[in-house]
């Protein structure tokens, strides 16, 4: 009975020492393997694509056109192509795409060049939203 009670708790710590073990050895792998073009998706869940690799900065691109720079441990997978999150290669006019115009009223709606107009909730002008209520009626 005593040789159980000893034997339980040195158990489990050696099989919490592996898996931590392989847990590590998995991520020292994916750190390695890195290339430029690969699309990843980080520990915080943001994909993109790399773009270039240092020792430990590496610079993302998550858009056309977009770069960012992340801590190269915060990779936390190398996305497949077909997976859920890939993206297909971008053709030379992949940002070119036109903008649909219907709806869209420009950047002087509601404002003029003098500025925004204040105008409170009931009056003449000023934008009806959903939960807009007088509370004296």
């Amino acid at each position: 009975m005593e040789l159980i009670l000893f034997a339980l708790p040195v158990l489990l710590l050696v099989l919490m020492f592996t898996s931590q073990r392989k847990r590590q050895r998995a991520a020292e792998q994916l750190q390695a393997s890195l290339q430029p073009g690969q699309q990843i998706v980080t520990t915080s869940g943001m994909f993109a694509r790399v773009v270039e690799l240092d020792d430990a900065v590496v610079v993302l691109e998550p858009g056309p056109g977009q770069r960012v720079r992340w801590d190269r441990r915060a990779i936390g997978g190398v996305v497949a192509e077909g997976a859920r999150g890939y993206l297909p290669e971008a053709g030379p006019n992949a940002g070119a795409r036109a903008l649909p115009d219907a709806g869209f009223e420009g950047p002087t709606s509601g404002n003029d060049a003098a500025g925004p107009t204040s105008t409170a909730p009931g009056e003449p002008g000023h934008p009806a939203r959903p939960g807009d209520q007088n509370p004296r009626s």
